[in-house]
């Protein structure tokens, strides 16, 4: 009589346990040169089994490829989005479902202190900002954010810093095992919801004392919306992303980003806002229950005492967020930790029953006076691939994930200033924009603005780096001929920009943009993988030898004003994947750069006794005129 088949073997041991699904299984089969259904394993070979289960990968890399595992590929993604709406309501009955199954209840969730936000833009870097503020008081933060640029351990922060990846790696396969090992893909959370119930995970292990939460998408139905009792919670400035989950107006968009209000909790809101958003803002806002509902007043009218209003992010979009995470963090640290505020600073925020012009009926937060924790705070913001500048050699990269279409915008406008900054008079300048886009984005409304960023020439690229091993940038959710496809009706659609025959609705925009002529036109290639995007503008060698990930681009000569430039000026935008992909090829670590503190001026920020005119950077002083309480063209000032 001959024995059992391995695979019934396994499972009458309980061992099938050790395999997500029946795949992993037959793999495993196969590594060992035996067919699952027709041999009798020897007790050799059983024990050969039994050796290698017992040697399970657990490593970091083992972790991100399961965690990839998740990702919903890219046709059934397709079905997911036109089938979304019948079950959306599902989604937070789900995270709570596998939230449990992982070992925390809805109780200890509760028991997390949050600020949860959400928002169209801005809201990783009010998130950002006041994680920053926060942790100059000596909080234990921890920061939940998406997507990530380069490595997924980004999307859970602790102390600022991304969490480890020993300590991501000892987490996620603790939550792993409780929720999804040996169970179905259909009983199995997706991608996002994992992390999320990963970082909750994390969070209340860790002892945060401070867990800020940044939405995915919308907010009633996000699964960060499974918190029942956020300390306070923030909106941001809304515009139209999303649009096939959301809905196509931004009254549709404003009813989904207000879903995080909740029953006797304060909500603080950016107010420079379409009139439809803020009316279904406050709507919302009773039939939510919200304690309160305020918008924040503009940052020049904190009272900003000593201090050199600095913001480490940079661009006009961030005074805004910057308001908005002030008004927060202190909100959150009356409420939960008085004692670390000064006397004078404990009272509650004074709310005016005034509006601003264009507010509706809602109420406006006074102006308040800013402490050093809050000044420095915003000052060391750190939040890589937005408005940030990184300079290899001759090429300086301006990285932001601009995506929609206020944001892009803003990114136009930043570049515009900070490339004029960032040169000598007499340099020879090359400038180069890498572009693309991703979901269901409009690529005219993102790519017209920079019709004005006087480009010698733009490069459409996808969102594959080309690196090898890089695990934690795959995405199963699209496919190489959908990327390539995408990058072929940029190209087209930049063509019949420069013709004129897509006329630019705004009129604002459209005075600004330079005359379009015959001559004038900018030239634009396809190359497909970011690495060899790099390797091209470098005028590497490896093009010449062969090496490169692509023999396409050794065919694509080089202009020669590129080759002559004393700085090429390279503006990467239009999607934060593509940010992230230009990143890991850029440094050498391929980890986003992070900002560099100086301990002796965050020493002279806690000293009440130094002068304002001590809190600025050498550099900075020549250009402020501090008598005048007037700071000019120093990056990040008001």
């Amino acid at each position: 009589m001959s024995g059992p088949c391995i695979t019934t073997l396994l499972k009458s041991y309980k061992l099938s346990r050790l395999f997500p699904t029946i795949m992993e299984e037959a793999r495993m089969v196969q590594s060992l040169g035996m067919r699952s259904t027709q041999m009798t394993p020897t007790r050799t070979q059983y024990t050969s089994v039994i050796s290698q289960l017992e040697q399970r990968d657990l490593s970091y890399e083992s972790a991100i490829r399961s965690l990839n595992a998740l990702q919903s590929n890219a046709a059934t993604l397709q079905k997911i989005r036109k089938e979304r709406q019948k079950h959306v309501h599902l989604n937070l009955p789900q995270t709570r479902l596998y939230l449990e199954r992982s070992g925390v209840t809805q109780d200890m969730l509760n028991n997390l202190k949050v600020i949860h936000i959400s928002g169209t833009k801005g809201k990783g870097s009010t998130c950002a900002f006041c994680e920053s503020i926060l942790r100059q008081y000596g909080l234990r933060t921890g920061f939940y954010s998406s997507p990530h640029l380069v490595s997924a351990t980004e999307r859970v922060r602790l102390d600022g810093e991304p969490v480890s990846r020993a300590k991501f790696t000892q987490y996620f396969w603790e939550v792993y095992d409780k929720v999804c090992r040996g169970r179905s893909s259909e009983d199995r959370p997706p991608y996002f919801q994992f992390l999320t119930i990963l970082a909750f995970n994390i969070f209340i292990r860790e002892k945060v004392d401070v867990a800020i939460i940044e939405v995915g998408i919308g907010g009633e139905y996000d699964c960060t919306n499974i918190i029942q009792n956020p300390v306070v919670t923030g909106i941001t400035a809304l515009g139209l992303d999303h649009t096939n989950i959301l809905g196509n107006t931004i009254a549709e968009i404003a009813w989904h980003k207000a879903g995080i209000m909740k029953q006797g909790t304060p909500t603080y809101i950016d107010g420079n806002q379409h009139s439809d958003a803020l009316k279904v803002i406050s709507a919302r806002s009773r039939e939510l229950s919200a304690s309160s509902l305020s918008q924040v007043p503009e940052l020049d009218q904190f009272n900003w005492d000593r201090y050199p209003p600095v913001l480490g992010l940079h661009g006009q979009i961030q005074r805004r967020n910057a308001a908005l995470a002030l008004t927060l963090s202190k909100a959150f640290l009356v409420a939960t930790y008085p004692e670390l505020l000064p006397v004078y600073d404990v009272q509650p925020l004074v709310i005016s029953h005034q509006p601003m012009e264009g507010s509706g009926d809602i109420d406006t937060v006074q102006p308040f006076q800013i402490s050093g924790n809050m000044a420095l705070g915003l000052r060391l913001a750190d939040w890589p691939g937005r408005t940030q500048m990184v300079e290899k050699e001759r090429l300086q990269y301006y990285l932001d994930g601009a995506h929609t279409e206020e944001s892009v915008r803003a990114c136009a406008s930043w570049f515009n200033k900070a490339s004029k900054q960032a040169i000598s008079p007499d340099d020879k300048i090359y400038k180069v924009m890498i572009f693309n886009t991703s979901g269901d984005r409009d690529p005219q409304v993102l790519l017209t603005p920079f019709l004005s960023c006087h480009l010698d020439l733009v490069i459409f690229t996808t969102n594959l780096s080309g690196l090898q091993g890089a695990v934690d940038q795959e995405n199963f959710t699209t496919t190489d001929k959908i990327q390539l496809d995408r990058c072929k009706s940029h190209l087209h659609l930049w063509t019949k920009l420069h013709t004129k025959r897509f006329e630019v609705a705004d009129e604002n925009l459209r005075s600004s943009l330079p005359p379009i002529t015959s001559g004038n036109s900018v030239p634009a290639v396809i190359i497909p993988l970011i690495s060899d995007v790099i390797l091209w503008l470098n005028n590497d060698s490896k093009l010449q030898e062969g090496q490169a990930g692509s023999n396409l681009i050794a065919d694509i000569p080089a202009p020669v004003h590129l080759l002559d430039a004393d700085r090429i000026q390279v503006l990467v935008t239009g999607s934060l994947h593509l940010v992230g992909g230009v990143i890991a090829c850029i440094q050498e670590d391929g980890m986003p750069p992070r900002r560099t503190i100086d301990p002796e001026l965050v020493a002279r920020y806690k000293n009440p006794d130094i002068p304002g005119e001590q809190l600025l950077l050498p550099s900075e002083k020549p250009k402020c005129h501090l008598r005048t309480g007037r700071y000019n063209n120093v990056p990040g000032m008001l």
